[in-house]
């Protein structure tokens, strides 16, 4: 009996043992920080655009957690490639939610960090018993391909009737949004055409029709993908380097019975006059029109006008010209097509390619006008007409031995060898300034 009592002890002495060294293992376990007892977590997968600094598929990183123990703190740390862990966030759980808590953490959080590297969110909980759990929310970046703009061009003129032809590529390997069209007429760029209802397009082909606004220096174009992200490409709209007159109309010289209005020019405004006012105003003319049964329609150069001088009557006056040296010296030359590079002025000009009126630009290669006169005579070589050579440069001499560019574009002629003298000639001059 004596001997049982002794095995009884010895066990409930063991047992007594085996339970303290887990008590204590326990113990140690708290406060090292470790615990058995894992939270449930609960969350998505996370994509950080790059461009757009945007999360998907929430705005925000979301995780709910519930936790038998009861949560305190949450520590969220940002795991990167070849980077230390960055602390981005601390949350303090309300004692209502210790045991169920929605942790949120928005994209500010980042700051500037780059997250390009970025594999997780991991996210250190402190719990109530002061152990703590880990768990991890996988992060990665995305790097949406920009959209393109190609094939616009670099600078852009407006042609005649004050419109720019736009036209390019615009594409998104995401798919188009919208694409717009801005000036900058005000300083500031705004809209003034957006091409919308794209559907997600790959590409599309621009072909826009832009009315120039005056002070315009720069169009922009902006395509902007299915992720908001924008790409942009100017257009220069240079200062045009001449002053453009349109629709001119000029008559011959008209007869004594009948007196013309129209029929000698001026570059500095554009504007026309007529043969009563021929010797008041002849100094200051440019170029005068003079029709001839015999010999055509001619645009004639001031100083070598004495011989037709008196064929421009007003009623019974005629034009006289006292000093004949005082009048502008103006050269003409009709521009032929058939010359390599005479062809390529009309295909430049043709394209509305006009940079400028300079003898070394635009007329780069061709001699500077001679002639005192440009000739209409048709089944003549060498004379202007409204079809083909309708082109004429035109060089007025002003004091101090410079002188200024002309571009004449011929319109539409009316003669008549029977009537010549009330021919007409309709024309667009580009005056350089």
């Amino acid at each position: 009996m004596k001997s049982i009592n002794i095995k009884l002890a010895f066990s409930i002495i063991f047992m007594l043992v085996l339970g303290m060294i887990a008590c204590k293992k326990d113990k140690d376990n708290v406060s090292n920080g470790l615990s058995s007892i894992k939270d449930v977590v609960t969350t998505n997968d996370y994509v950080y655009n790059l461009a757009t600094k945007k999360l998907t598929p929430d705005t925000s990183i979301n995780a709910n957690i519930k936790s038998e123990i009861g949560l305190k703190f949450i520590y969220s740390y940002l795991i990167r490639l070849q980077k230390s862990d960055s602390l981005i966030n601390i949350a303090y759980v309300p004692a209502d939610s210790k045991n169920d808590y929605d942790l949120m953490i928005p994209v500010s959080a980042f700051g500037k960090a780059n997250l390009s590297t970025a594999t997780a969110i991991k996210n250190v909980v402190k719990r109530v018993d002061n152990s703590t759990d880990q768990s991890i929310i996988k992060l990665t970046s995305f790097q949406p391909p920009l959209p393109k703009l190609e094939n616009f061009p670099d600078s852009k003129l407006p042609d005649v009737n004050n419109k720019i032809l736009i036209t390019g590529k615009a594409s998104s390997e995401t798919g188009l949004k919208k694409i717009e069209i801005l000036d900058d007429s005000q300083g500031a760029y705004t809209v003034v055409t957006t091409i919308s209802s794209l559907n997600g397009a790959k590409t599309y082909d621009v072909n826009y029709t832009y009315t120039y606004r005056a002070n315009t220096a720069n169009l922009k174009i902006i395509a902007t993908d299915n992720f908001d992200i924008k790409a942009e490409y100017i257009i220069k709209v240079p200062a045009l380097p001449y002053t453009l007159y349109q629709n001119v109309e000029m008559s011959a010289q008209g007869s004594a019975t009948s007196t013309v209005t129209n029929n000698h020019f001026f570059v500095s405004n554009g504007t026309v006059a007529g043969s009563c006012s021929l010797n008041t105003d002849q100094e200051l003319m440019d170029f005068v029109l003079y029709g001839s049964s015999s010999s055509g329609l001619q645009f004639y150069n001031p100083q070598n006008a004495g011989n037709i001088a008196k064929n421009f009557k007003c009623g019974a006056d005629i034009w006289t010209i006292p000093d004949i040296t005082k009048l502008k010296n103006t050269r003409l030359k009709v521009l032929t097509p058939g010359d390599p590079t005479i062809d390529a002025l009309y295909t430049n000009f043709n394209a509305n390619n006009i940079p400028d009126l300079k003898d070394n630009g635009f007329f780069a290669g061709i001699s500077a006008p001679s002639g005192n006169t440009a000739k209409y005579l048709p089944g003549t070589s060498g004379t202007f007409d409204a079809t083909s050579a309708k082109l004429i440069w035109i060089q007025i001499a002003n004091t101090g031995g410079t002188f200024t560019n002309c571009l004449m574009l011929v319109k539409n002629v009316v003669y008549d060898a029977s009537n010549a003298g009330f021919a007409t000639v309709k024309f667009d001059i580009y005056v350089q300034k």
